[in-house]
């Protein structure tokens, strides 16, 4: 707990700076506070307001020093250590996030919050049965932490493929009875993933009653919509009357009548929701569909496919070493990240695993090779969006970009990854670092597809351009853009890196 109390000049800008943040605005919060980090007399709490202000715009290295500086205030708070374990882990320092957070515990922090950030953190440094068992002792200290249970569950998933062990954590019977939709949500959301559409609608449907609230019915509508359209869109239907406003529900009830064939009731859904959200890919990606399917002359052409997606093919790191070794070296050196058997919830990755890599952190000479490698190709890209209308080109700035999230990909014999966009995303990547062999049966194996969608049994469009993948070619493309690869059955690995960058 912060104790001291804060100077007189600072008290309305404390209450005003809590109640921007109350109300959703960190950008007004951050304004309040644009002095903190000058002020050597700064209370604690203003320190603490500064930092939240700015991990709520998504500043998380800006609110590690402030939160730093709480620390060295406070040094035996636990909380001011929890704080800033968080911040790191935002931040992707999954390294000190694990320090910070056991320092947390070493000062009596018992939060159950803390623990799920050291959780986070060792699995992110591949330590997975220290990360298990910090998961499970946030459980324990509170068994109702749901975003505990998810992620426990996706631990025990990837490291086993067992989808039963993992479905055990979401048996609602340990819980308080307002949590049970929240948590069966999550479960047919994990199942989906683990078991497919089948399975989790079936898991799911008995658990539905007359009161059921949107949280069920957008999961049944996104299981059912593999099954049957009408059924998706009865319970999309169900979401919305429920919860009207809700973004979720609006976006399930237009992909529902989109599979059903009603595009056009879909577009002012669609219009509606963009105007409120302008930056969300997911209803952007939707509305290019429905305008290719009356056959808008909005819809993506040949030509925006060739101007937007743009292949780079990487220069080796120096003059002695060609580019097929280097990339092997880096193969070789994401592999060792990799310690899941198969893929994690909520992403496209079939038949394969995925693994975190965070370019600040990688703390790997040919892998920061790797990353430092990509910056021209960025810029080019970004420096070409000048001039143009897209929606991805309308939010360049002068101020640049910046890498918000990185990854690795590795799939095995029949892996593919499913058609999707990044709903969170600007500019998204992907940079191939080890491809199968040739098939002369299927000459598009493992290649990446553009404008292939399958919005369920009721929806599925083929791909409209592809890009040959080769041993460091760099492919980058809007992230509201369908994307997927066609798969691949001969025997090898397809190892990838993939990224996403926003603007500054």
């Amino acid at each position: 707990m912060f104790t001291d109390p804060p100077d007189p000049g600072w008290a309305a800008r404390l209450a005003t700076t809590k109640a921007c943040l109350a109300n959703g605005r960190p950008d007004l919060a951050v304004m309040q506070m644009e002095t903190v980090a000058d002020a050597p007399d700064a209370p604690t709490e203003a320190l603490r307001l500064y930092a939240s202000a700015l991990r709520g715009l998504g500043r998380h290295a800006d609110a590690i020093p402030p939160l730093e500086r709480v620390v060295r205030a406070q040094p035996a708070s636990a909380v001011a250590e929890h704080n800033l374990a968080a911040a790191l882990g935002d931040l992707g320092d999954v390294h000190k996030a694990a320090a910070a957070a056991r320092r947390a515990v070493d000062k009596g922090g018992r939060a159950p919050e803390t623990w799920l950030v050291l959780g986070r953190a060792l699995q992110g440094l591949g330590q997975l049965a220290d990360a298990e068992t910090a998961y499970r002792e946030s459980l324990r200290i509170r068994p109702a932490q749901l975003e505990a249970r998810r992620d426990l569950a996706q631990l025990i998933w990837m490291r086993t493929a067992d989808p039963d062990a993992a479905m055990a954590l979401f048996d609602p019977a340990a819980l308080p009875v307002d949590l049970h939709e929240a948590l069966m949500a999550r479960g047919a959301a994990a199942l989906l993933d683990m078991a497919g559409e089948r399975a989790s609608y079936d898991w799911l449907a008995p658990r539905l009653t007359p009161g059921s609230g949107p949280l069920l019915h957008l999961a049944a509508a996104r299981a059912a919509g593999g099954l049957d359209p009408v059924l998706a869109l009865a319970h999309a239907r169900s979401a919305t009357e429920a919860a009207p406003r809700a973004p979720e529900a609006r976006l399930a009830l237009a992909t529902a009548l989109m599979a059903c064939g009603r595009v056009m009731e879909a577009l002012p859904l669609l219009d509606a929701q963009i105007e409120d959200t302008p930056y969300d890919q997911y209803a952007i990606a939707l509305r290019y569909t429905a305008w290719r399917l009356v056959s808008d002359p909005r819809a993506l052409t040949p030509g925006d496919y060739a101007s937007l997606v743009q292949g780079y093919d990487l220069p080796g790191p120096d003059a002695l070493v060609d580019r097929g070794s280097w990339m092997a070296e880096a193969g070789r050196r994401l592999e060792q990240l990799h310690a899941f058997r198969t893929h994690p919830f909520d992403q496209s990755v079939r038949a394969g695993a995925q693994a975190p890599i965070d370019p600040r952190w990688a703390r790997d000479p040919v892998l920061d090779a790797v990353f430092s490698a990509l910056d021209d190709p960025i810029g080019a890209y970004v420096r070409a969006m000048g001039g143009r209308s897209d929606p991805m080109s309308r939010r360049c700035t002068p101020d640049g970009w910046e890498m918000s999230g990185a990854w690795s990909i590795r799939l095995r014999e029949g892996g593919r990854h499913t058609d999707h966009v990044h709903p969170k995303g600007w500019v998204s990547s992907a940079l191939h670092v080890v491809v199968p062999a040739p098939d002369a049966s299927a000459p598009r194996a493992g290649w990446l597809r553009f404008g292939a969608t399958r919005l369920g049994v009721g929806l599925e469009l083929p791909a409209e351009h592809w890009v040959e993948p080769r041993p460091g070619r760099v492919v980058l493309f809007p992230s509201w853009m369908w994307h997927g690869t066609e798969p691949f059955s001969g025997p090898g690995t397809r190892m990838t890196i993939a990224f996403d960058v926003r603007p500054r």
